[in-house]
């Protein structure tokens, strides 16, 4: 790890809500490309379509904007073939292979795979597979494919800061050959991404760039280890100035960040508008009639949900919903959730199924305009999806062809009745579907719930994206509305958010960000210690392995009471708990004390108020539920009051 005070090429930029980071980001790439014509640029996004964004209007030989995923794939492709790095490989996943071959049929698909193999290159052991690898490739889906050297989406980071560890020539060859480096949405990136660039441009003259808002880091995919080198950034270029919300919104949103030297002021042209009421707290006993008698006054209004259940419940969507929910490749800790890939747009989409669903959408929306080219040019550029065969034109009677499939194909669309099972059939039937994708979308038993979901719920969820009005309050990075109904409620299960036990925490401390992101990961930080001296994940302690590890248990709940003793968040958060496990030691108490999430529900529960109110341009309504609200309501009042808010 490089670490070094004198660093003065590497900015951290704050970019909190409404400040133009995007606008900011292409303003700054094209300062670059005027006054150093001759530098490269290299600009990593968080989506393509951000990538797409940030590209318009910067046309550019020598910029390179991007997911880090295009970068790598495009940087690394040169290496992957080398014979020191394929023995990296090896090294790696080793263990992995040799479990997949061992597998000795205890899972159907590993053993399909298997047999597959086994067809294929007539043996399967850890040699053949060893000398069948000629290359490394990124296979540009959720999943590995080790047997043939394909990197997933997390291993194709995790690999290649692996390759940039062992060979730091490759790591420095960035830094040679781009002059600046912008990395958007740093707080919601993955370590490894930053160490990567981090480490690479550390003692060079290149100038690194990292753009985003602590307060919207709403995502897992940071862990907290990059805390150290984030002290030796330059943090005096934040965006202070905020071009969404009115004055009203802006002082409340100073006043939630708490945190001085990021305060914002408002826009000229939005210091000239108000809004028709002050942000206001509504306590209510019923919470529908509450939403509908809001929504009623204003038809407008954006509807912020904690949970995702009742906002494809409310688009009509919740079959759609429920069947990708339940799927074990989008659980709590994966890559993705089941939210991520029904709320991705298709070039983005990590989900096989969904993309080509989502495809299909778009061309039935040209389909129905008349706009056959669109249709023809969705197929082209997504070769790998669609075959060649079913839908490339040389004559009329293949033109005639193809009108016919595409008729039948979305007369499916039309009929409400109809399910996705029914629409891939038809897909199948006409050969329109590349086969080997069709056979991994249909192979998958993960996806046996949502063929049966009727196709018309797909069509709700793009019209919903087209013009949200119903959101939940994880999924609104980016967006604004004039009138914002945020619906504050618990949730113990993902997602971990404890809003109600925050607000009861926010009426009794001053809370910084800064100081509350630093314990969550210094107290994760033992905990891990913890699981990693006794070999188990605490959920998973027994009564057996609780006696087995009380001692040393024991001694780690006294050491974090003593680390932690003057911290206002632990004596807050988690103190009783283990006061009440020292009175009487116990397996259920060490893992009620021990639980992470106690810590996160709260801390989460705090960017997600700050960045739901941060949607508002306008009217901000907090809706409360009076029998939720934890403890004496009067502090939480008073500090409601104090920044801005009136009760009604």
């Amino acid at each position: 790890m490089i670490v070094a005070d004198s660093l003065k090429n590497c900015f951290l930029v704050n970019a909190p809500a409404g400040s133009g980071k995007t606008t900011q980001i292409k303003a700054m790439v094209k300062k670059c490309i005027l006054e150093n014509p001759r530098d490269n640029i290299l600009c990593i996004t968080y989506t393509n379509r951000a990538a797409d964004e940030l590209s318009r209007d910067v046309d550019a030989k020598n910029v390179f904007i991007g997911t880090i995923h295009s970068f790598l794939n495009s940087f690394m492709k040169s290496y992957f073939s080398h014979r020191d790095i394929l023995d990296l490989y090896y090294e790696v996943y080793e263990d992995k292979i040799k479990q997949r071959i061992d597998n000795s049929g205890q899972d159907d698909h590993i053993m399909a795979s298997n047999n597959k193999y086994k067809d294929k290159y007539s043996e399967l052991d850890f040699e053949t597979v060893k000398k069948n690898i000629e290359k490394i490739s990124y296979n540009k889906s959720p999943f590995n494919t080790l047997y043939y050297g394909g990197l997933s989406h997390d291993d194709l980071i995790s690999f290649s800061k692996n390759i940039f560890d062992h060979y730091p020539i490759i790591s420095k060859r960035i830094s040679s050959k781009y002059q600046f480096i912008f990395i958007d949405e740093y707080q919601d990136t993955m370590s490894d991404v930053l160490k990567i660039f981090y480490n690479s441009v550390a003692g060079s003259n290149v100038q690194l760039y990292l753009f985003g808002d602590r307060m919207q880091q709403i995502y897992k995919n940071y862990d907290g280890s990059f805390e150290e080198q984030f002290e030796c950034f330059d943090t005096t270029q934040a965006l202070l100035t905020n071009y969404r919300s009115v004055t009203d919104v802006v002082l409340l949103l100073n006043n939630i960040y708490n945190d001085s030297p990021f305060n914002q002021d408002n826009s000229p042209e939005m210091k000239l508008l108000s809004a028709d009421f002050q942000p206001r707290i509504v306590i209510t006993d019923n919470i529908s009639t509450s939403i509908d008698d809001i929504k009623k006054s204003d038809s407008n209004t954006l509807v912020l949900y904690l949970f995702n259940k009742e906002r494809f419940s409310d688009i009509g969507a919740l079959n759609l919903y429920q069947a990708f929910d339940c799927m074990e490749k989008y659980s709590f800790g994966k890559t993705y959730s089941a939210v991520n890939v029904l709320t991705t747009h298709y070039d983005d989409n990590p989900d096989p199924l969904m993309k080509l669903l989502y495809c299909l959408v778009e061309m039935v929306d040209n389909y129905q305009t008349q706009k056959y080219g669109l249709i023809v040019q969705t197929f082209k550029s997504y070769k790998s999806i669609f075959c060649e065969d079913g839908w490339y034109i040389k004559t009329h009677s293949d033109k005639q062809r193809l009108f016919n499939i595409l008729k039948e194909i979305f007369d499916v669309f039309q009929d409400e009745s109809k399910t996705i099972s029914e629409l891939l059939t038809v897909l199948e039937r006409n050969s329109i579907v590349d086969s080997v994708y069709m056979e991994g979308v249909q192979s998958d038993d993960e996806n046996k719930e949502a063929f049966n979901v009727p196709v018309i719920e797909l069509i709700r969820v793009v019209k919903y994206l087209r013009n949200p009005k119903v959101s939940t309050q994880h999924g609104v990075k980016g967006e604004s509305h004039d009138s914002v109904l945020f619906v504050a409620d618990d949730s113990y299960k993902n997602p971990i958010v404890h809003m109600y036990r925050f607000f009861e925490m926010w009426g009794q401390l001053s809370i910084s960000l800064k100081e509350f992101h630093q314990f969550y990961y210094d107290y994760i930080n033992e905990l891990s210690d913890l699981q990693n001296t006794i070999g188990m994940k605490i959920s998973e302690l027994k009564k057996d392995s609780f006696v087995k590890h009380e001692k040393v248990i024991c001694e780690k709940i006294s050491s974090i009471l003593d680390q932690f003793r003057c911290n206002p968040y632990f004596e807050f958060i988690c103190k009783e708990r283990y006061r009440q496990f020292l009175v009487k030691p116990g397996v259920t108490k060490a893992k009620d004390c021990l639980k992470e999430s106690s810590v996160f529900g709260v801390l989460s529960a705090y960017k997600l108020f700050y960045v739901g109110c941060s949607r508002a341009r306008k009217n901000l309504t907090i809706l409360m539920d009076q029998s939720k609200i934890k403890g004496d309501f009067e502090p939480q009042k008073n500090k409601f009051t104090e920044i801005g808010f009136k009760i009604e």
